[in-house]
């Protein structure tokens, strides 16, 4: 029997969807596989533009900018915020592009506790110096754990500072219209600059930036932005089109939650809880990194992939990152609740 894959980050199942793959097929024909030059320069597309402005439109921002992967997020806008500040306070468990993007502009790192907004409120309190930026990531990728973005967004605001979000969990996949955590929130769109992932939910490659124009603009205009080659337009194309079918269709969005809500019965029926219950993210929590690494291997056995790893953001090592997905099907969820009934039975 084929195995399943219960994990990874292909949350709305587009990655699959022949129609990004279709999108992408004829763009290469018609543009070629590579951008080979800058924004600045001949790199830059119709597609590339079109894609900005979908994205702008769909987070509800002043605008957009694409970028060749979320990961550099961290890197660019630090590099970019260092002119006019020096101090970042940050979630301490935040995803490593951030802490790499700090240390790389020089900037003072100052971390509040995991989601909490009144550490964070202390210590702006007792800040004196020039405006800072308070960061987060707005999903924790293996706990599921959503930010509490609205109350620091509102401390951020009291104190002066510029508000960085990283939301590559949940761009496409959580809020009323799939804009993100920071819509699940009820923060407004250009209340934060926001980093995102179109790796993700949204089945391709890359990432993009969105806030106010002011802010993007800079990206745009500066050496990450003007003189890198952007992503490729078949991926271009693919994202548009990833785009157009998560707007179009957000029973996807909706399948994801009652697949994740199922999964999440299954496993407390067994006396397996996860942390958080807000997103597709499943992190099982067991007794210890060895009985999550055994549970792994079980669950492979039985043709459903979900690798354990000690990931460097997250200090529990006692979780086990299952995911849910919207591509479920009834057989896959049965094979799901089938494993985890005959794992009480098998010890």
């Amino acid at each position: 029997m084929k195995s399943v894959n219960f994990a990874g980050n292909d949350y709305l199942g587009l990655a699959r969807d022949p129609r990004p793959a279709e999108a992408m097929c004829r763009a290469a024909r018609e543009y070629g596989v590579g951008a080979t030059s800058g924004r600045s320069f001949l790199g830059w597309s119709e597609l590339h533009a079109q894609l900005e402005r979908d994205l702008a439109d769909f987070t509800g921002a002043e605008d957009a900018c694409i970028i060749p992967s979320a990961y550099l997020g961290g890197l660019i806008y630090y590099k970019m915020m260092a002119e006019r500040c020096r101090t970042v306070f940050c979630d301490e468990t935040s995803h490593a592009n951030q802490f790499d993007g700090m240390r790389t502009a020089g900037l003072e790192i100052r971390p509040f506790r995991h989601l909490d907004a009144e550490d964070l409120r202390r210590q702006l309190a007792a800040y004196d110096g020039p405006p800072p930026v308070v960061a987060t990531d707005s999903v924790y990728g293996i706990s599921g754990e959503v930010a509490p973005l609205r109350e620091l967004a509102d401390a951020a605001r009291e104190a002066g500072a510029e508000l960085f979000i990283d939301d590559a969990h949940g761009a496409f996949a959580l809020g009323e219209r799939g804009r993100g955590a920071w819509e699940l929130r009820g923060l407004e769109p250009n209340e934060a600059t926001v980093v995102a992932s179109m790796s993700k939910a949204l089945g391709v490659v890359g990432g993009f930036f969105s806030g106010r124009k002011e802010i993007i603009e800079r990206f745009k205009s500066g050496p990450y932005g003007a003189g890198s080659t952007p992503s490729p337009p078949p991926v271009v194309a693919a994202c548009i089109e990833a785009l157009r079918i998560v707007r179009a269709e957000p029973e996807l969005r909706a399948r994801v939650k009652a697949h994740a809500a199922r999964m999440r019965e299954i496993l407390a029926g067994r006396g397996i809880h996860v942390v958080s219950d807000e997103t597709p993210i499943l992190g099982m929590i067991l007794k210890d990194e060895f009985e999550a690494a055994r549970l792994a291997q079980y669950f492979e056995s039985r043709g459903l992939i979900i690798r354990y790893a000690k990931y460097p953001s997250e200090p529990r090592h006692n979780l086990l990152r299952s995911v849910a997905r919207a591509c479920y099907t009834e057989e896959d969820l049965a094979r799901f609740a089938q494993a985890v009934e005959e794992l009480e039975r098998d010890g």
